[in-house]
């Protein structure tokens, strides 16, 4: 098992995948008021993101990337209303996961792509498909997503390219291959595209990255960041993240690295985008070249900030952060950008973060550092050298900032990891690279996490809210509240001032994506698990779950550069995600084990129910408390899956039985103990939860 897990590992290596003060807040709260003015007044904004600006018509809400809100109803007042309206299948279930995307809302529609590549618009009032484009690419791993403008989707088709959809009907317009799969010397270069893409100005912006399917890290692998014409998929520019892609600092058949993992950030007055550069590699280093001795020097552009202009692709100014890294430790996280008072001068800012576990605070116009904030579990993080034998460093390769932070009121919300690695100066994590001796990886389960407020004009930590499992949910603020949820399937509110937990939910399966907002609804994809599935929360709700599985099993998972991609499959399989780091085996969480209530000798009952036309014949089933009931269920929908479970609430704390799911036309008989105390329980329909009533104690 050892043996696999860290085979499990090689195949996510290298990258898993702040601020009140009263300045700060008078600045920002003017900014937010006026967001919508500002945006419909800059051009090249798509028409699209200025009709639906207080909707979420962007992956991180808006061209700052604040992933912050103050136009929908859910607040603390309400919150402890949230209820699972509708669902969502995700049927990407293979060994990359399910989701690690962010979707999109304008409008009464919700855009969505899973980890197949299949691309799904939703309707935002009930989850049902207005269209759907299948790609079933396997080989995407993630984070993807889709950007939406100019009456286009443009996605992520297969890991070397980009497509455009029509918005209204999913058709394919046009593709782009962007990475060269000819092979060279029998071998095709690892570079693949990971990251939810971004649009402006007529051009659709993403990234490669050194690493696609079975192979991360290979050398001669270098990531470009793209701009595509909008309308016809060509190329409008590219730029290495390598310095000198060629040579790459001397080594290329060693040496790999650069790219992008995560949405950059546009500044629509200055046309200005801000790009976190990942890490590069081999790391920690190879038995030939220890302490990564194949690429001496600082190894630009590499865990880096970049303002490039975004017509021409031409670099305004760049800021290293971290000069050979030996750790995987990329700056990968979306930038956010503001204003704050800094040392007494009113400063344009952009704010970034990464495996390091570091928060930085850049000048806008500079690249000048104003504040690092430091976050989370840190233990031998600094060495310039690794000593001979094993060292333990905190954050390692899953840990640190792993999932995007939020921005509102001058506070920076930062979500992070603490894991651990074992490295010495010879060990690495690569895949598909042969015969280098792999570092050790902490199982994910004994990881923990957190989230944290940082002060926007000092870097001052405000508040640092602790959680017992890692956390790769980003953070997303509505109002006053800030949301995360960690891998072990919980979603929390916490207060934004004060930290305070105000809320949690135990969603049906585990979480390593962030949400989008809009109007009364938070929609969260939940991929991990057999149960992997988008859930809508919404004040009331209507209580349609898929039940949590209650059988155990042990998934695989690959936390990125900033995002976990696990997987619920029984045998592990390899992934890889966001900046591709090691998978892990964990046990899935959100199990309920309920001991069903004693049944009184002959105290028996019979219930008939059928389902036709996607409904139940009733909606109230009646039993006498403590009864051995017999179901007899009827689908008469052919070809459709149907079953009868009932649980404790619409909310699924607990579940009283799960029946077996048959395909119609088909007839099952369920037999299981009514619950002893009387009331108002709940049945459903895994599959179809809109199919629902009440099930009776009496």
């Amino acid at each position: 098992m050892q043996r696999l897990s860290r085979l499990l590992i090689i195949t996510l290596l290298g990258c898993l995948m702040l601020f009140s003060g009263a300045v700060a807040q008078e600045e920002n709260a003017s900014d937010m008021s006026n967001e919508t003015t500002d945006l419909q007044a800059a051009e090249g904004v798509p028409p699209e993101i200025m009709q639906y600006t207080a909707d979420w018509p962007l992956p991180n809400r808006d061209y700052e990337n604040t992933r912050a809100t103050t136009d929908v109803s859910i607040n603390k007042d309400n919150v402890n209303d949230l209820a699972i309206a509708w669902t969502f299948e995700i049927n990407a279930t293979g060994i990359f996961g399910g989701a690690s995307s962010n979707p999109i809302i304008m409008g009464d529609t919700v855009y969505f792509q899973d980890l197949y590549a299949d691309t799904y618009a939703l309707n935002l009032a009930d989850g049902s498909v207005k269209w759907e484009k299948i790609y079933n690419n396997t080989t995407v791993t993630g984070p993807n997503g889709p950007a939406v403008g100019w009456g286009k989707v443009f996605v992520t088709s297969d890991p070397f390219s980009v497509a455009a959809l029509d918005a209204s009907s999913g058709e394919e317009l046009w593709s782009m291959q962007l990475i060269n799969t000819t092979p060279l010397e029998g071998v095709i270069i690892g570079e693949g595209i990971d990251i939810q893409p971004t649009v402006y100005d007529n051009l659709v912006y993403t990234s490669t990255v050194p690493g696609r399917g079975d192979v991360f890290y290979r050398g001669g692998a270098v990531g470009y960041i793209y701009a595509l014409d909008q309308e016809t998929g060509e190329i409008a520019w590219n730029f290495s993240t390598v310095d000198d892609p060629v040579n790459i600092w001397g080594n290329p058949d060693v040496n790999s690295g650069g790219g992008v993992w995560y949405t950059p950030a546009v500044d629509t007055e200055t046309g200005i985008t801000y790009w976190p550069i990942a890490n590069p590699a081999p790391f920690a280093g190879t038995p030939e070249f220890p302490n990564a001795a194949s690429r001496p020097g600082p190894n630009l552009y590499t865990n880096t900030m970049m303002a490039l202009d975004h017509a021409t692709g031409d670099m305004v100014w760049f800021t290293q952060v971290l000069p050979h890294d030996l750790f995987d430790h990329d700056l990968q996280i979306s930038p956010i950008l503001t204003s704050a008072n800094v040392s007494g001068e009113d400063q344009n800012v952009v704010i970034s973060a990464g495996k390091m576990g570091r928060v930085y605070a850049f000048n806008r116009d500079t690249g000048a550092i104003l504040w690092i904030a430091v976050v989370g579990r840190h233990e031998n993080d600094q060495l310039a050298a690794l000593p001979p034998g094993n060292t333990t460093v905190y954050p390692g390769a899953l840990g640190g900032v792993e999932t995007p932070m939020a921005y509102a009121n001058g506070t920076v919300y930062v979500p992070y990891v603490d894991l651990y690695t074992i490295w010495s100066p010879t060990s690495s994590l690569s895949l598909g690279v042969e015969g280098l001796p792999q570092a050790e990886i902490q199982p994910v389960p004994e990881g923990t996490g957190g989230l944290v407020a940082v002060e926007a004009y000092s870097g001052k930590i405000l508040w640092d809210q602790k959680l017992d499992s890692i956390n790769v949910g980003g953070a997303t603020v509505v109002n006053d509240l800030v949301f995360t949820a960690t891998f072990n399937g919980t979603i929390y509110a916490f207060d934004t001032t004060t930290g305070e937990e105000v809320w949690s939910f135990t969603a049906p399966a585990g979480i390593n994506a962030w949400p989008a907002v809009a109007n009364d609804t938070i929609v969260w994809p939940c991929g991990v698990g057999e149960m992997a599935q988008v859930i809508a929360l919404r004040p009331g709700g209507m209580g349609n779950v898929t039940p949590t599985p209650t059988v155990n099993v042990t998934p695989t998972i690959l936390p990125p550069a900033g995002n976990v991609t696990p997987t619920m499959n029984v045998t592990p399989t390899p992934t890889v995600n966001m900046t591709p780091t090691p998978t892990v085996n964990v046990t899935p969480t959100a199990t309920v084990n309920v001991t069903p209530a004693p049944t009184v000798p002959g105290n028996e009952t019979t219930v008939n129910i059928s389902a036709d036309n996607l409904a139940f014949d009733t909606s109230t089933i009646t039993v006498p408390a403590g009864a051995n009931v017999t179901m007899v269920f009827d689908n008469q929908d052919g070809g459709i899956p149907h079953n009868v479970a009932v649980y404790d609430s619409p909310l699924r704390a607990e579940q009283i039985f799960v029946g077996e799911i048959i395909t119609g036309p088909a007839e099952i008989t369920y037999t299981f103990p009514a619950p002893e105390e009387p009331g108002t329980y709940y049945f459903q329909c895994d599959v179809h939860p809109s199919m629902n009533g009440d099930f009776i104690v009496e």
